[in-house]
């Protein structure tokens, strides 16, 4: 990666008394201050200033570097010694910086698409590399990290090129944070005994445990379903949930945009969320939406969209969203630490497009989120507590599981877009699966990640002796973990674990002549 730039940098008077001082001074940049923290072995990528000319109150220069030292930081890097260093002599301080131009070249080995590169004033897709170049950028565009944040969007755009038989962007994420090979087994069980074949969403359907709703991706769960998911989810509270102190909460599922915004989501997986409108208080756009309903009898929904306002929220699609907002701009105690909640109140919500099928893979489907705020030791303890305790839990129901190392934890999707220096647990998530006859990798039943320190910062999230804090959720997919069961152990009870046949409640199923 190779960066260029031209720019400015304005004093508040003439400077050109101290040109003998300022041509020390780049000389001081060049060999020391640019040099500061990069590697021996990296030093040829580190910025340098390879021309200069002074004329009144303006210094223009001219940089290079690569990706260790990026220019538009290391011309920030300046300001302060510069002020400095010219202040007490010449009463001279630095005004302002201005980028005039900045050429930013980005290799590539895959021929990428770029559909757009947002706040960049031309780009240029080549064989080898893309080029990107900007023009007029103010201080401010470089101290928020615009820059950065577009150079991520492009490698992220060149990353998700590589071919599907190679890693595609969120195994590469993975690969550089977790110290551990991604689909590493980490744990499985002994054999166990199946007695069910063939499809646990049609049988269910024909035995009426479940019906298919109108919306893409969700079901009616019939009362013998919801009494199996009840007898499970008795099981997990009872023997993880109580046993490792979760305290039980309410979560909101109807999450602000500004929520999603600061935990990464909104840049990670847009398009993997419902966003929610509320309407207008406009009496006459529904009035007219009323009457065009009444007589034509179809839902006139560009009359709808006009009485909404902007999306201002999404439904949760991690369910954990709440507890890192519950936190936010808070200040705790490390003795007073961990801090765990869980919550098992309602849906989640995912948009899963074309992929949606069957009752493993749905749009809305229930869990139990436990989370938790505590020292990097106690939450690496505590994740490991809520998998080892599932282990024993799945073995205790006879059912044939396994446990690896995930390549993707849903909070490094942000990563790509933008990185602040986070601190990354060794292993940032372990996924259990259960297997399920026809399918490769089974269905995954309990995710359970440490987010290091993405959500402290992102929430600002403080400990009064500024010791080191991390966060960690782990989510117990009820919705998964019946389907799992159901394609293992079936639908008679009497080959169900005794555990099981004890907690599930005999239920009544009014009979309909049309179904199941």
């Amino acid at each position: 990666m190779k960066f260029t730039l031209k720019g400015e940098i304005l004093f508040s008077k003439d400077a050109e008394d101290a040109r003998k001082d300022i041509e020390e001074f780049i000389n001081h940049a060049n060999n020391e201050i640019f040099l500061k923290g990069v590697p021996e072995e990296q030093e040829q990528d580190a910025s340098q200033i390879v021309s200069w000319d002074l004329i009144g109150n303006t210094l223009k220069v001219e940089m290079v570097s690569g990706r260790r030292g990026r220019a538009h930081d290391a011309l920030l890097r300046v300001k302060k010694p510069l002020t400095q260093l010219l202040g007490k002599q010449y009463r001279l301080g630095v005004r302002k910086i201005i980028v005039n131009y900045y050429k930013i070249e980005i290799p590539t080995e895959e021929k990428v698409d770029l559909k757009d590169v947002p706040y960049v004033d031309n780009y240029e897709v080549k064989d080898d590399e893309v080029v990107l170049e900007f023009k007029d950028l103010e201080e401010g565009d470089l101290r928020n990290h615009t820059i950065d944040r577009v150079i991520k969007h492009v490698t992220s755009a060149i990353a998700s090129s590589i071919p599907e038989t190679e890693c595609g962007p969120s195994d590469i994420l993975t690969k550089q944070v977790t110290k551990v090979e991604p689909g590493t087994i980490l744990g499985k069980s002994c054999m166990q005994k199946y007695f069910f074949e063939g499809d646990p969403t049609e049988e269910a359907a024909r035995l009426g445990w479940v019906k298919k709703f109108p919306g893409k991706g969700q079901w009616f769960y019939a009362p013998p379903l919801v009494a199996l998911q009840h007898a499970l989810e008795e099981i997990f509270v009872e023997k993880l949930i109580e046993k490792l102190d979760f305290e039980e909460c309410l979560f909101p599922k109807l999450i602000p945009i500004p929520v999603m915004e600061k935990m990464k989501y909104l840049e990670g997986l847009p398009e993997g969320m419902y966003y929610c409108s509320a309407p207008r208080r406009d009496p006459l756009v529904f009035d007219k939406f009323r009457s065009e309903l009444e007589i034509k009898r179809e839902v006139p929904i560009d009359l709808l969209k006009e009485g909404l306002k902007d999306p201002s929220y999404v439904l949760a699609p991690a369910q954990c969203e709440p507890f890192y907002e519950f936190l936010s701009h808070q200040v705790v105690d490390e003795k007073d630490l961990p801090i765990k909640f869980f919550d098992r109140s309602g849906w989640t919500y995912r948009w899963e497009g074309g992929g949606a099928k069957g009752l493993d893979r749905v749009h809305e489907f229930q869990r139990i989120e436990l989370v938790w705020l505590g020292t990097p030791e106690q939450c690496n303890e505590i994740r490991d507590q809520t998998v080892e305790i599932s282990h024993q839990i799945a073995d205790d129901l006879e059912l044939d599981w396994y446990t690896e190392v995930g390549d993707d934890p849903f909070y490094l999707e942000g990563r790509k877009v933008e990185n602040r220096g986070i601190e990354f647990p060794d292993i940032p998530k372990k996924e259990m699966r259960l297997n399920v006859p026809g399918q490769e990798k089974g269905v995954a039943i309990v995710s359970a990640n440490i987010h290091g320190t993405h959500f402290v910062e992102g929430f600002s999230i403080k400990e009064t002796h500024n010791h080191g804090v991390w966060t960690g959720c782990t989510g117990i997919g009820l919705t998964r973990i019946v389907f799992g069961f159901l394609a293992q152990k079936g639908f008679d009870p009497e080959n169900w674990p005794e555990d099981v046949r004890r907690r599930f409640k005999k239920v009544k199923v009014p009979k309909l002549l049309t179904w199941p």
